[in-house]
Formats: C-alpha cells, structure tokens, sequence
C-alpha cells in the first residue's frame, strides 16, 4: 500500500480506538465528516455524546439541551436535512476545511429557526443555504449559545 495510504488508515484506526466508547465508526463510506464533527463538538462544547445513536440528536449539552451536529467538508454548502429526523433543542453546524485542517463553526443556536428554512412537506435529503445559516446565526442571543470549553 501507499505510505500516505498506510498513514492514513492508521490514524483512522487511532481515532476509531479514541472514541470506541462512543460509538461513533468513522465510517470511510460517507459517515465520516459526520463522525469527525460529533467530536469534535464534543470537544469545543462539552457535549456528551449519545451512547446509543438518537435520531437527530447527537448529544447531550451540560445544561441538558439536546444538541444535533451537523458539519460539510464542501465550502458554501449548508446542513443537510432528511423529514424522518428527530429534531433537537440545539444545532451546532460545522464548516470543515479538510485541505487546511481546520474549520469554523458557521451556526450555534436553537435547531428550530433553521429547520423553519426548510421547505414544508419535502422529501429526500434538503440543504439549507449557507447564506441563511450565516444570518441566522447573526442573530442567535448570546444566552441561546452553547458556551465553549476549550
């Protein structure tokens, strides 16, 4: 195999080990930007991360809001969404700048003015726009906003 290859799934082994307990997989397959966002919202919050996966919720904040995270490694792409999900008290959403390793958080606030931005009654998979995640998360109180830990 490719050293750069070789290195590669051996960090992904590291970080599978890491968080075992989590049950997060890092799945290679498309799982893993979701996955590398949970923890790393974990991290920056203090979340405590579901042990047994909830749908649309990922974790707990330390004041007991339901946090779902959402992150794209794509620049100018918003939160994807499907109708089924459960729906949280709180959404963190994630900007993932891979080629740099390092990101941003584009929203931190309550989930609902977001999902408000979705088309009612749609199926399949939705975005919402990135524009709009921004303004929305202009105008997040700062009491409506998960404090970070780090």
């Amino acid at each position: 195999m490719v050293k750069a290859v070789t290195d590669f799934v051996q960090a992904h082994n590291r970080l599978k080990r890491h968080y075992e307990a989590t049950g997060l997989t890092f799945t290679l397959d498309g799982k893993l930007v979701g996955d590398l966002a949970e923890v790393i919202a974990a991290e920056l919050y203090g979340l405590a991360l579901c042990e047994c996966r909830t749908p649309g919720v990922d974790g707990y904040a330390a004041d007991g809001r339901s946090v779902q995270v959402k992150a794209t490694g794509l620049p100018r792409k918003g939160p994807a969404f499907t109708p089924g999900e459960g729906i949280a008290d709180h959404l963190i959403f994630l900007r993932l700048d891979f080629a740099n390793a390092n990101g941003t958080v584009a929203y931190n606030g309550p989930e609902a003015p977001i999902r408000n931005l979705l088309p009612v009654g749609f199926v399949g998979t939705k975005r919402v726009p990135f524009s709009k995640v921004l303004t929305a998360d202009a105008s997040v109180a700062p009491a409506d906003r998960l404090i970070r830990v780090d």
